[in-house]
């Protein structure tokens, strides 16, 4: 093993100094690759930007294009408040209306005598009736409050009930319904009299009979119905015919038979008896009329036990039925073998003791004309596209005023503007170039072949955008001026600046208007969308052909230019964000080899550097030993 040697101390020259000038020139590399991660950071960091920019308008530019827009967004305001509130569609035909409240609609309220409040109720069963709704109690027997409690648990949903407390010693027992208008009634069914000995109702009596009564067709008088869609009921061999047990209806054919008239009172449903192969949900239509006018309704029933039943009271109550249209959309005939009309008596066999308040439908005037309705929230079937609320009378006619709302259009138009100039600010300061930088990305490139990329090449980078000279940003500056610039062939407005916005006024700075910032005129803006919103609405997107989609128009366009861009993950910025990424953990991995390479790249300089001393400083032994033992020979001579 070679003796310890002080560096320079042979040689007379810093070797630590050397070996560590050598050391920083075999970094070189290192240094580069660290100031490119630095460099590729900001870039990412600027992508991000761009896509977060570009993913805003994209959203903004969405609620432009849907068909909810709300350009044409209807409010609905009564000229006098606190009688009417309500809402409106976009459908809602703007407009003022009469409106008079003659009575609103009530709840069915009722009471019963005052008994003993100690008493004992028997155990048994009884039934509330609400409407078409009942529920069944079975009452374990006990105090009035347990009666309560099981009526509350139980039936709950349709009535409320209390205890009222008149004395000491005496209460009443109080019901109401949960609903109003008159279908919601209360009715009971009380075999055991729990009910009657609590007070509330009296005695029952017989129970109503339901009435029935057969419904005869005629296959004589009978018609095609739809031969569009039942291709085979004009066949002449396609008729219907007489069977063994009833009608028979061919496969893809649909009659319609006139009937004598039958009232359609409340609680009235047609049942349809079938024979043979029959399909689990079958087409019926009725034909109803009132006041020579009249519908025509086509319902899919099902198959229930053997029977078909149609609730013909939920749609006609207070009409007259006229006509039943028979379908067989099967591949073999079917056989009606009977139609019975059924009006069901009323439910339950006990009335009332007292009753508060009676059910009442709301009593309503629209234009003159009295309409009845059994709520006094939610009306929606009077007016096309209002719901409104009726909370008290009114002594005359108040107006209901339906007009159009243009604000919440005109703030989605700003704020899509605003993340327009945005994105197109953000790429065209990313994308500037300092015409005055001393040096440009080629020269600092040639100059990498002899030394590292230079602090002034940096400085330059840095006057300049951080993608400057990249194409697909300044495409996209390219298609967004395009798109907001080009002319669309809509029904009203056809270019930006027919509502207001603009690059720029008339006479504005070209260099300014060159730069693509969209600049709004309050109101010629608001004059536009108060106009004409269905215009402002297909500037921006167009169903040319009615199928549902928007084809055309500037938010249309600019969404497809700017698809490219958002998609994820392999849009244009994930994938050039994704490459940085990938640059960046490869630099690491040079960065992270090349400090390996210089740790033995030093203990190698410093280990020749010592043999070099070692070797100096033998060579200059030899040599004193030379020149002491040639003195010494000189000397004898």
């Amino acid at each position: 093993m070679p003796a310890y040697t002080m560096p320079g101390l042979m040689t007379g020259q810093n070797t630590n100094d050397i070996i560590k000038k050598l050391v920083e020139l075999e970094k070189k590399p290192a240094k580069r690759w660290e100031t490119d991660n630095e460099y590729a950071k900001l870039q990412t960091q600027v992508w991000n930007e761009l896509k977060n920019q570009s993913l805003l308008l994209q959203t903004r530019t969405r609620a432009l294009v849907s068909f909810t827009a709300p350009f044409a967004t209807k409010t609905v305001s009564s000229s006098v408040e606190g009688f009417i509130t309500g809402e409106a569609s976009r459908s809602a035909k703007a407009g003022d209306r009469n409106l008079e409240v003659l009575e609103l609609a009530s709840k069915h309220q009722i009471s019963g005598n005052a008994v003993d409040s100690t008493v004992s109720l028997p155990a048994g069963v009884f039934t509330i009736h609400v409407g078409k709704n009942q529920e069944t109690i079975n009452f374990a027997g006990g105090s009035l409050n347990d009666l309560i409690t099981s009526i509350k648990n139980s039936a709950g949903t349709l009535v409320s009930s209390g205890l009222v407390k008149i004395d000491r010693d005496s209460s009443i027992l109080t019901m109401t319904s949960n609903k109003t208008g008159k279908a919601n009634q209360l009715f009971f069914s009380d075999p055991n009299g729990i009910l009657k000995e609590a007070g509330l109702v009296s005695e029952s009596a017989p129970s109503e009979e339901s009435q029935s009564s057969t419904i005869d067709l005629d296959i004589e008088t009978s018609s095609p119905h739809s031969d569009k869609k039942f291709k085979e009921s004009t066949v002449l061999e396609k008729k219907p015919i007489l069977g063994e047990t009833g009608i028979i209806i061919q496969p893809d054919t649909a009659f319609v038979f006139p009937i004598s008239e039958k009232e359609i009172s409340s609680r009235t449903k047609i049942t349809f008896e079938m024979e043979g192969e029959v399909p689990p949900i079958w087409e019926v239509g009725v034909r109803y009329e009132k006041d020579n006018s009249g519908r025509t309704r086509m319902l899919n029933l099902n198959l229930d036990s053997g029977k078909y039943i149609l609730p013909i009271s939920d749609y006609a109550e207070g009409k007259k039925l006229t006509k039943i249209i028979l379908t067989n959309g099967g591949l073999t005939p079917i056989t009606i073998k009977s139609i019975q009309i059924l009006s069901e008596a009323r439910p339950g066999d006990a009335s009332p003791v007292i009753v508060l308040q009676e059910a009442k439908d709301a009593k309503l005037k629209i234009d003159g004309v009295e309409i009845f309705r059994e709520s006094n929230e939610g009306i929606t079937d009077v007016l096309d596209g209002i719901s409104f609320n009726v909370h008290k009378t009114t002594t005359e006619p108040v107006t209901l005023k339906i007009q159009t709302d243009n604000a919440k259009g005109i703030v989605l138009i700003k704020e899509w503007v605003e993340a327009y100039n945005s994105l197109m600010k953000f790429s065209k300061e990313v994308t500037s170039v300092d015409k005055d930088a001393k040096m440009s990305d080629k020269k600092a490139v040639d100059s990498l072949k002899d030394q590292d990329i230079s602090r002034e090449f940096w400085e330059s980078k840095s006057k300049s955008g951080l993608l400057s000279g990249d194409n697909s940003v300044l495409r996209l500056i390219a298609g967004m001026k395009t798109a907001a610039n080009s002319y669309y062939p809509s029904k009203g407005y056809r270019v930006l600046s027919d509502i207001g916005i603009s690059t720029g006024a008339i006479g504005s700075n070209w260099t300014k208007i060159q730069e693509g910032v969209l600049v709004i005129d309050d109101e010629g803006l608001k004059s536009a969308v108060s106009e004409n919103p269905d215009g402002v609405r297909e500037l921006f997107a167009t169903d040319a052909n009615g199928d549902g989609k928007m084809e055309d128009g500037l938010g249309t366009r600019l969404l497809e230019h700017l698809k490219p861009y958002t998609q994820f993950p392999v849009g244009i910025i994930s994938s050039k964000i994704k490459l940085l990424e990938e640059n960046i953990a490869q630099n690491n991995k040079r960065i992270k080899d090349n400090e390996s390479h210089l740790s033995s790249y030093e203990s190698k300089l410093k280990q020749r550097f010592l043999y070099m001393e070692q070797g100096v400083g033998k060579n200059k032994s030899v040599g004193n030993y030379l020149q002491n033992n040639l003195f010494r020979s000189n000397g004898q001579e």
